[in-house]
């Protein structure tokens, strides 16, 4: 187990907060007046752009599951790419399950989500890896996390938010309208962004957010980390304005709008995601929840996978989802 006690950073990753005090976190945001209009403003428009939806049938490494190379377009006009498990036997298909990414990419499919059940779609945020576009950065987290931050209409989080609203699109698509039941998972960049855009796209029936980004901008503008968090701190220290915009894009505020069932993963110790927003996200969620508390994140990736499959965590995802998704 890893001494959190002996480590090398410069900052404290807890941000003097114990677990109980992380339960009581909440972000101080009071959401923009505009905020509602503005997110279903941008669901409409994303909602508009042809999918050009186009599949490709590669060799899959798991029995029983047919693998695509899978492209479709978002908004404004950039092409997603990314790779999706589809069982052989489609009469058995009765979920369909959209996996996000953290802020490292997704260089190719994942089989650990398979299932004889379900259908498994892994898309690629714009910038990053199938989904690279010349007028993006690329698969650079620190340049990504800025780009179009000056208005809430070109921050680059909006086209990452509309590929996993058109992600379901894709899964109805590919199953020939098999389909009417979806649930997102999604860790860190791919948490944050779930939480922007569950409110939004109605379609999903629950989730699994752990270690949310984005969210409490008040407190992580403020405090110093690693990672995207602190590309963004920095812009604010010369650019205090960005704030304003960030108001919009805080998953503390979105998830207060959301009703399904989600199961969160929440770290007491993070020195790229500060606990207080993560805590923030999930408090502020008021339909059926679980709450994870795991050690620590963003340190020990081995360590922290076998918090994930422990006994503890699988017990809370039962009975939050039961059979349907565990």
């Amino acid at each position: 187990m890893t001494d959190l006690s002996d480590h090398s950073f410069t900052f404290d990753p807890r941000y003097g907060f114990d677990e109980a005090e992380l339960r009581k976190a909440s972000s101080p945001f009071d959401e923009p007046d505009d905020f509602e209009n503005f997110w279903k403003g941008a669901y409409t428009k994303a909602m508009e752009v042809p999918l050009d939806l186009r599949t490709n049938e590669l060799i899959s490494p798991v029995d029983g599951q047919k693998l695509f190379r899978v492209d479709y377009t978002v908004w404004p006009n950039y092409r997603v790419g990314g790779w999706l498990y589809l069982p052989e036997k489609i009469q058995d298909l009765k979920l369909g399950m959209v996996v996000g990414h953290g802020y490292g990419g997704r260089e190719g499919p994942d089989t650990s989500l398979c299932r004889n059940d379900r259908a498994v779609l892994l898309p690629v945020a714009p910038g990053f890896d199938p989904s690279q576009d010349p007028r993006l950065p690329q698969n650079d987290s620190s340049k990504h996390v800025l780009y179009g931050i000056e208005s809430k209409e070109t921050y680059l989080l909006l086209s990452c938010v509309a590929a996993l609203w058109r992600a379901i699109d894709v899964l109805i698509g590919i199953s020939k309208g098999k389909l009417d039941d979806f649930h997102y998972v999604g860790g860190s960049f791919g948490g944050g962004l779930g939480g922007l855009m569950l409110p939004w796209e109605k379609r999903y029936r629950s989730a699994e957010l752990r270690q949310v980004t984005f969210a409490f901008h008040h407190f992580r503008l403020r405090h110093e980390c690693n990672g995207s968090g602190k590309s963004v701190r920095e812009r604010w220290l010369q650019d205090p304005a960005i704030e304003e915009i960030l108001r919009y894009y805080d998953a503390a505020t979105h998830l207060q709008k959301v009703e399904i069932p989600i199961h969160f993963e929440c770290a007491v110790f993070d020195p790229s995601v500060p606990p207080p927003g993560q805590w923030a996200a999930a408090n502020a969620h008021m339909g059926p929840k679980q709450i994870f508390a795991a050690p620590h994140g963003h340190l020990n990736y081995e360590e922290e996978e076998n918090f994930r499959q422990g006994d503890a965590n699988q017990q809370m995802r039962k009975d939050l989802f039961g059979s349907r998704i565990v």
